[in-house]
């Protein structure tokens, strides 16, 4: 380590230089950077029902939807003429949107059942009485009120298709900006009409907005905080620049390869840039702490900085790696989301190693000469305190040990009360119009989820055999019966409907035709009337070889949905079994990601666990005080999602991923408390004198380390999405937890367990 540190001090101007060059050629790539705001960026790979959803998707194709909310005023009902008029008014005013195809409103509607149309005549020729009347008719049609009209007629849709297919994300965007347009000149021509509007290019859209101001305005504010502490705890504005430019060049890197390698920026991972600004003012404050320490002894600069790296390379050097294991981990998980966050941090982590080593030397040496760093000023910051605590510990050593031993078995005991589940409209800010959208939807449509599934018979017609459509309605009853479904519709209820229609509105004739032929000639006639409201390619395929089945399910847990997904799957391989279920549900999809996700996420901590220890165990040169050193990093997780379980006890598996690397986060503590306490050790120092000794040196740039942690996380609280400030609430509390075990219950597990040193000793040698 010696020799290391003096070729890193004494060529200190060349590494300098190199890491200079390094980050102009990684930064060039930030040009390419991209962001990735689509949900299936979360979804597993792996799971087949995602196959069987873009199958689905395939075999029924379907245009994107715009959909226009028009809201009453509590108690009062759309068929208001302001109202009206502002529907109206959308219905000539909507070609402004790029590639649409047609709107679909209540002014247009004619019901499919009665074939009569709910206006026949203008809003401005209709009288009051005769509208509230065309309001109580429209509230009777079921039809209607499933699709386009809540029960209550408080909130109705317009729903505009347009051709997102294949669109460009350019194109994509220009349609969302439009649409924004179009909804603020209603509102400003009615100013009394509560319009919204939303559709999946408007999510994407803003999805990406809240990923950009999440980056650009939090990363400023996370260094600012970093740098302010740095300088308040060494009183140095010369040192605050050097970690400036440290983390610059860090993050500069750290993007410009992400762009390199054309890995886009997520919901989740446009975190990792925030995550590698906090680790990469931790690993310079060890080497700025131990540099004042050597000045303060009367070293010389260069001496001083020979002091600091021989001291820290070891720790700083295993602390890199098993942080960097621990993001690693996130890869054993099947969402590319999370993916791609484990790697930048990791990637992150690698480039905020390597410029500690090649750019601190050359510039706390630089600013040494210069400014009044070597006069010792912060030095003996939180010595005092230091001292205390280790005062405090030795005096309530037998309390410590109980009470921390007590908390931890009882958390380790709570942590199965925590559930999954993911609710992806937490990745909407609270406060967003969209967000509002969705919350006014859900109280006035009093709408569930939306399940979908298709019945693949691989034969040409087969979909419209009487038998086959007898089997599918007996289906579709038996899914009607199940306590978790409100409504279910099929291709059974359209040739039904015309059947009945065709035989004058015979309520005996709305029944599946006995003849095959039958049942084709009437599809074939509905297409030639059909209107955007049920088009039939929403119901059946064009060969008649598959249909769709598509139920409305009441609100439940995502453990509830994969329950009824199994039963739904058992029963129908018990009517089909020629046939095939194929699964087209996102929301489904989600739910079991919440499963897979939590598990893999699990195994990958497991796995980083046993490698952080097989690490430590080398880096300390003994196997006891590696597998020694997993009490500390396990617990403060631990104990955190312990009393979470039972004060909250919801989790979704992207806030579980920090349960993951929260270890990552917190071995850095451990390191370098084990390592100053083993090289006392080793020096022939008793416990106690070697514990505090341990924690005098390395207790500073702890202390200060998490508190740049902690601030730093701090920060997430104001961002957009409600993940990333739950993200804050629980990495916080682990940060300074993990501190104050390392400071207080560290020390009595040595006191205890470390009887016996001749071992190290041994393996030394």
């Amino acid at each position: 380590m010696k020799k290391i540190a003096e070729a890193t001090v004494l060529n200190r101007t060349m590494l300098f230089f190199v890491s200079v060059i390094l980050t102009c050629i990684f930064g060039s790539g930030i040009f390419k950077t991209t962001f990735d705001s689509s949900l299936s960026a979360l979804l597993s790979k792996s799971d087949p029902y995602l196959n069987e959803l873009e199958e689905i998707d395939r075999t029924f194709p379907s245009n994107g939807e715009i959909r226009f909310a028009f809201v009453a005023e509590k108690n009062n009902s759309i068929f208001d003429r302001k109202i009206l008029l502002a529907i109206a008014d959308l219905t000539e005013k909507f070609t402004v949107i790029p590639k649409i195809q047609g709107i679909t409103t209540i002014l247009g509607y004619t019901s499919p059942e009665t074939q009569r149309r709910l206006f026949s005549e203008p809003i401005n020729d209709l009288s009051d009485s005769e509208i509230a009347e065309i309001g109580e008719t429209a509230r009777n049609e079921r039809f209607l009120t499933s699709n386009l009209l809540s029960s209550d007629a408080s909130l109705t849709f317009a729903i505009i298709d347009v051709n997102t297919r294949e669109a460009t994300n350019t194109e994509r965007f220009e349609i969302a900006d439009s649409v924004l347009e179009l909804r603020d000149q209603l509102r400003i021509s009615h100013p009394t009409v509560n319009v919204l509007a939303n559709s999946d290019v408007i999510l994407e859209k803003a999805s990406q907005q809240d990923m950009v101001d999440d980056l650009t305005k939090l990363m400023p504010l996370v260094i600012i905080l970093c740098v302010a502490v740095i300088c308040y705890c060494f009183k140095s504005l010369a040192i605050g620049a050097c970690i400036l430019i440290h983390v610059a060049f860090t993050i500069i890197c750290t993007v410009g390869v992400l762009g390199f390698f054309s890995l886009s920026f997520n919901n989740i991972s446009v975190i990792a840039p925030l995550v590698v600004v906090i680790i990469s003012v931790a690993n310079s404050v060890h080497i700025i702490s131990i540099f004042k320490q050597g000045l303060h002894q009367n070293k010389n600069d260069t001496d001083a900085m020979i002091y600091s790296m021989q001291s820290n390379l070891r720790p700083v050097s295993l602390a890199a790696i098993t942080t960097a294991i621990g993001f690693t981990s996130l890869s054993m998980s099947s969402s590319p989301a999370i993916q791609d966050f484990g790697r930048i941090v990791s990637v992150g982590i690698g480039f905020a190693y390597m410029l500690t080593v090649f750019m601190l030397p050359y510039m706390l040496v630089r600013i040494s000469k210069i400014s009044s760093v070597s006069k010792g000023s912060g030095v003996n910051f939180l010595q005092p305190q230091l001292r205390s605590v280790i005062k405090f510990a030795t005096q309530n050593d037998k309390a410590i040990f109980s009470l921390c031993t007590a908390l931890a078995v009882f958390t380790f005991i709570l942590l199965p009360l925590n559930q999954t589940d993911f609710n992806r409209l937490d990745f909407i800010a609270s406060d967003s119009e969209i967000r509002e959208y969705y919350d006014v939807v859900e109280e006035r449509m009093n709408r569930g989820l939306g399940l979908s599934y298709a019945i693949e018979t691989n034969t040409k017609d087969r979909a419209i055999d009487p038998i086959f459509l007898q089997k599918t309605e007996e289906f579709s009853n038996w899914l009607s019966e199940q306590k978790e479904i409100e409504s279910v519709i099929s291709i059974v209820e359209v040739i039904k409907t015309i059947n009945r229609i065709i035989n004058d509105n015979d309520e005996q004739k709305y029944s599946i035709p006995p003849e095959a032929q039958t049942n084709e000639n009437y599809l074939n006639a509905y297409k030639t009337v059909e209107d955007n409201f049920l088009p039939l390619n929403r119901f059946i395929d064009e060969d008649y070889s598959a249909v769709t089945v598509v139920i409305n399910a009441r609100e439940m847990t995502n453990q509830q949905m994969i329950d009824l997904d199994q039963r739904i799957t058992k029963e129908f391989s018990k009517n089909f079994p020629s046939a095939s279920l194929v699964h087209g549900s996102g929301v489904l999809l989600f739910a079991r990601m919440d499963e897979l996700v939590t598990i893999e996420l699990l195994q990958g901590y497991s796995i980083s666990l046993l490698l952080i220890t097989i690490c430590l165990t080398f880096g300390f040169k003994s196997l006891y005080f590696g597998l020694l050193s997993v009490i500390p990093n396990l617990l403060p997780a631990t104990i955190v999602f312990g009393f979470w379980a039972l004060l909250v006890g919801q989790l979704d598996p992207f806030v579980m991923m920090l349960f993951s690397i929260s270890i990552g986060l917190v071995v850095d503590d451990t390191v370098h408390i084990l390592s100053h306490y083993l090289e006392s050790r080793r020096d022939g120092i008793a416990k106690v004198p070697a514990i505090g000794n341990s924690i005098t040196t390395a207790g500073p740039a702890l202390s200060i380390t998490t508190m740049v942690l902690a601030l730093g996380t701090t920060v997430l609280i104001f961002a957009n999405t409600l993940y990333f400030q739950q993200s804050a609430k629980l990495l916080v509390p682990i940060v300074v937890l993990a501190l104050v075990l390392d400071l207080l219950y560290l020390p009595s597990i040595l006191k205890r367990f470390d009887s016996n040193f001749k071992i190290q000793k041994v393996m030394t040698s």
